[in-house]
């Protein structure tokens, strides 16, 4: 058992090193600027690869359950109202796995910090997203921070396996609920840490605490408890479920874990500002 721990240690820590050398290299030989542009060219094209298909099919039942409420939201925009459509903020839209779920003829606004994204998310939107306002925009900022989004402005705010990696999380909730109107909606779908002692926990600590896992997924970390962050951020109301994708089957989260993937559990549900 110890053997096999201290294998996997000295493998990750081995992977770790060479991973960081290689950036040092990259970045003294390339400059910073240059290096983060190739990271984001990478990690797009990777996402945009592993989003096609078992890891979409495998979140698809879920996502169908929480976005199925979309119907029954009223747009605060009288405009939008007569079409029963709404205005849409996404916010980390990446690939734009999303845009089938949407109420026909919502408006719809993409923020995301890797510009590099939006030429697969023109394609997604090309054949998904026909149904919708067709001036959808694709903005390139941060969602700690987003100017370009005026406060009280949009109906719903989506984010979907985001807040994992973000900096500051309380920044960005705030942020959400700045950008909202008076009784806005907040859909959010997250992978998020299990219960502490379990061997899913322990996995997710190794990779996320280690630096492996933040370094190979953009600043991914398996292990963040979002639930205590978005309770206290100032939601007038939050309804949420966990879920274990794998089994596809909510359960409670003090109930036993099975070690499927480290993307697991997922929290999902919907907050009201």
């Amino acid at each position: 058992m110890w053997c096999w721990i201290r294998c996997l240690t000295d493998s990750i820590v081995f992977i770790l090193g060479w991973f960081v050398l290689i950036t040092v290299m990259m970045k003294i030989i390339f400059g910073p600027t240059r290096v983060q542009q190739l990271r984001d060219k990478v990690f797009a094209a990777v996402m945009n690869f592993i989003m096609k298909d078992s890891l979409r099919r495998s979140f698809e039942s879920t996502k169908k359950e929480l976005f199925s409420s979309l119907k029954a939201v009223k747009s605060a925009h009288l405009e939008l109202q007569k079409k029963n459509a709404l205005n849409i903020l996404e916010v980390g839209v990446g690939t734009g796995t999303n845009l089938e779920y949407y109420p026909a003829g919502s408006r719809l606004l993409c923020v995301d910090p890797n510009a590099a994204f939006e030429k697969y998310f023109r394609r997604e939107c090309e054949q998904k997203a026909a149904h919708l306002d067709p001036d959808i925009q694709f903005v390139t900022e941060r969602g700690e921070s987003m100017p370009s989004v005026a406060d009280s402005s949009v109906d719903v705010v989506v984010i979907t396996l985001v807040l994992c990696s973000v900096s500051h999380l309380d920044q960005m909730l705030r942020e959400i609920l700045r950008v909202l109107v008076p009784g806005g909606k907040f859909y959010f779908f997250e992978h998020i840490g299990d219960e502490p002692g379990t061997w899913r926990r322990r996995i997710q600590n190794a990779l996320s605490d280690s630096g492996l896992w933040p370094l190979l997924f953009d600043g991914c970390v398996l292990n963040r408890d979002v639930e205590p962050v978005l309770t206290a951020v100032g939601f007038s109301a939050i309804e949420h479920h966990t879920v274990l994708v794998a089994e596809n089957k909510a359960r409670p989260r003090s109930s036993p874990s099975v070690v499927v993937s480290p993307v697991n559990p997922i929290l999902y549900g919907v907050a009201t500002k």
